[in-house]
């Protein structure tokens, strides 16, 4: 098949960014030939992977969403493909991945906490009405012809929120590179990693990945360090943002305890160097980084309104928090995992579930729904 992708970044850092890069790989390797249309790249050296420029005007982000939805269509429509697959939201595709799930969903999330006037202000934010409409163009219109949703709750709040045809929403989990994230890299990376972050040998360590604090719960996972059990914890951050507000109102011990970090190429390197992942996401499609922790052994802490709750087994392979916004529920959590009785059950359990999730199994998947569409 020859088939485009549509994504303004196409780098191998960043869980969506990653998933891309990943995933046209393996598209690759089994003989496709891969077009990508994006505004940021990293080089490729695989002859079957093209990439086509496209400008994006970086004045707003609703002029650089606009822009790039604008020129990216325009490209595509310069070529014959099989399939126009995006992971952007843009005027017309065969099948947009919903990766970042449901805009609508996220906004009533968001403004709970919100007064009314800043409510009311968010709603009518330019950039969120384009978002908004572009949505409405893929899920009830002619903007796609398949939605690939990546967790039954994505699907479930676009079927609940627009008025979307029967079967055109389609649930193919994210798939994750075995290798790459691996248990087995504990003992060489993962000991020369914590030496080099200074993390005393018989320290816990705690990881959080993620940009977007806000949605992420990075706040709640703070507020929660005071009612953990062990002495001799420690706390990876890794993102971009401003730490500082969130770590500045901690206590002096608490703090002295958090290692804050800018991301890296080599993620799995810091997966390999710690005990257990925690994400209590306010919402989260699906949180590839939750898969990329499971393949590296860490049991997961994440919250039910992430995607990836609805692969976890509590106390199995990791464990579910019902209110992402209550810090004595996520400490309870951390504590149940970090206990030395349920840590190697809990490893065990998390690299089962996450071989099931191959990236062969994700492209096969999607794979699917290309020839679904072409009447193979």
């Amino acid at each position: 098949m020859k088939i485009a992708v549509i994504r303004q970044k196409y780098v191998n850092y960043g869980g969506a960014e990653s998933f891309v890069f990943q995933y046209t790989d393996c598209m690759a390797r089994k003989g496709h030939e891969i077009h990508i249309f994006a505004h940021q790249w990293a080089p490729r050296k695989d002859d079957r992977i093209r990439v086509h420029s496209v400008p994006a005007w970086k004045i707003n982000a609703f002029i650089r969403t606009l822009s790039f939805a604008w020129f990216a269509n325009r490209a595509v429509a310069r070529e014959r493909f099989d399939i126009v697959q995006s992971h952007e939201r843009t005027f017309w595709q065969d099948v947009f991945r919903a990766g970042d799930g449901c805009h609508k969903r996220w906004l009533e999330i968001r403004s709970r906490s919100y007064s009314p006037l800043k409510r009311g202000l968010m709603w009518l934010n330019p950039f969120h009405r384009l978002i908004l409409a572009l949505e409405r163009r893929m899920f009830e219109g002619k903007g796609a012809r398949k939605i690939i949703a990546i967790s039954q709750m994505v699907k479930k709040d676009i079927e609940d929120l627009y008025r979307v045809p029967q079967g055109k929403v389609v649930v193919v989990y994210n798939g994750v590179d075995l290798e790459r994230f691996h248990p087995g890299k504990k003992e060489t990376v993962g000991k020369a990693v914590r030496e080099r972050l200074g993390i005393p040998p018989g320290d816990r360590v705690i990881l959080h990945v993620g940009s977007g604090f806000e949605r992420k719960g990075t706040r709640y996972l703070l507020e929660s360090l005071s009612g953990l059990e062990s002495e001799n914890w420690r706390l990876v951050l890794m993102g971009r943002g401003n730490w500082g507000k969130y770590l500045q109102p901690l206590p002096s011990r608490e703090r002295s305890r958090i290692i804050p970090l800018a991301p890296v190429d080599n993620i799995e390197d810091y997966y390999a160097a710690a005990d257990l992942f925690v994400l209590p996401s306010l919402y989260e499609p699906f949180g590839n980084a939750n898969l990329e922790a499971l393949a590296a052994g860490l049991p997961i802490v994440t919250s039910r309104y992430c995607g990836a709750a609805e692969i976890v087994s509590p106390k199995v392979d990791g464990m579910v928090i019902e209110d992402p916004t209550c810090s004595e529920e996520i400490a309870a959590c951390i504590n149940f995992a970090l206990k030395e009785e349920n840590r190697g059950t809990l490893s065990l359990g998390a690299r089962e579930l996450a071989e099931t999730f191959t990236q062969t199994r994700n492209a096969e998947a999607m794979l699917k729904v290309y020839e679904d569409l072409l009447g193979r």
